[in-house]
């Protein structure tokens, strides 16, 4: 329920910041997240290690306080700071080196709302976008079968964590579609809010 009753502030809120579009878009919004940067481990984040023919090494974990998860045969092994690949090498590398001959290690990252771009309001398909390095504003919005009926086409709202706080910038879409404006690029955890017309 408290969820839900921040979701409906959100969207008063962000109905709020529409239709003004920020004078300084282009400059809070003009960095794009690098593979490097994305997906990395912090304390109780959630990961699945899946380990092929080997089910009592595959299940899910929380990272601890520490920065680490308990892996069967292995122990402690740090993931604070690592993405899944780099997880996934280090695992295999400890196995092979082990007992297995060669071990087939995948990992997932469980924490959907950090690894995901939410679309909500006046798009044909509101829902979640998987992430991916170089995915675009235009992108999401095509993906979310386009803009409704009752969109205000030139007043999109993207809320983005930035440093310790977040912040919520409007921008013409409207002008970034016709080439007048730059794309955006946007990161994890975005959220894409298009508002309804006034009008």
């Amino acid at each position: 329920i408290s969820s839900y009753i921040a979701l409906i502030f959100l969207s008063f809120f962000l109905l709020a910041c529409a239709g003004r579009i920020s004078s300084d878009w282009q400059e809070k919004l003009k960095t794009c997240p690098t593979s490097a940067e994305l997906g990395r481990f912090s304390p109780w984040d959630r990961l699945e290690i899946r380990v092929f023919g080997e089910e009592e090494l595959s299940g899910e974990y929380e990272v601890s306080p520490k920065g680490s998860i308990s892996f069967p045969t292995l122990g402690e092994i740090k993931v604070a700071g690592l993405r899944c690949d780099e997880i996934e090498t280090i695992i295999r590398d400890e196995l092979k080196a082990s007992y297995l001959r060669d071990p087939s290690v995948v990992c997932i990252n469980k924490e959907v709302s950090r690894t995901a771009v939410t679309v909500d309001g006046q798009v044909n398909k509101p829902g979640i976008i998987e992430f991916r390095p170089g995915l675009m504003l235009t992108d999401v919005i095509a993906q979310s079968g386009g803009l409704a009926p009752r969109a205000q086409a030139n007043s999109v709202v993207i809320t983005r964590k930035m440093d310790k706080s977040t912040e919520s910038v409007t921008v013409p879409y409207h002008d970034i579609l016709s080439a007048k404006a730059p794309n955006i690029c946007l990161h994890p955890a975005d959220l894409v809010f298009v508002p309804t017309t006034v009008f």
